[in-house]
């Protein structure tokens, strides 16, 4: 239920967020037609599409600190919309990759403090069995990311002879 909530929580943020784009671009193309000399206008109004664009953007960064694998692959999206985001390279590996540089990174950040024992509680610190099973779960997903690329990529070659 909580999960269906934050869905519905994901799709609004969405859909208000497409309206705003609405009225956004309607205020702008208004600007240019009415005012097209009145930079300080244009300037303005650009602004405040930008301070709508930080708004949403801030609204989904929070909903993904509950869902993050949906703010890289949003659940609203259209089959078709989706397909787009893969072919463009945004698979379940990335998010595990992430996890990657995040724990290198943290550890380089850190390494003095390791080193003298501080503990801080970040990624740089899981376990030797956490990090064999984000291994074993990246080679399961790299298996199936590939499985469902060779089946795309024969449908294509199906289509095209």
């Amino acid at each position: 239920m909580a999960k269906q909530i934050k869905h519905q929580q994901s799709q609004c943020c969405y859909h208000n967020w497409v309206a705003q784009q609405r009225l956004d671009l309607d205020e702008l193309l208004q600007a240019l037609n009415n005012y097209p000399t009145d930079l300080d206008y244009l300037q303005l109004i650009t602004k405040k599409t930008i301070d709508h664009f930080e708004q949403y953007r801030t609204a989904r960064a929070q909903l993904a600190q509950h869902d993050a694998p949906s703010f890289l692959v949003p659940s609203w999206g259209s089959t078709f919309e989706n397909s787009f985001l893969w072919i463009g390279g945004c698979r379940p590996s990335l998010i595990i990759r992430l996890v990657y540089a995040l724990c290198g990174s943290q550890l380089n950040a850190h390494l003095a403090e390791f080193l003298e024992g501080v503990r801080h509680g970040n990624l740089g610190e899981i376990s030797s069995s956490q990090l064999k099973s984000i291994d074993d779960l990246h080679a399961k997903t790299v298996k199936e990311e590939d499985k469902l690329s060779s089946r795309v990529a024969s449908l294509q070659a199906c289509t095209t002879t």
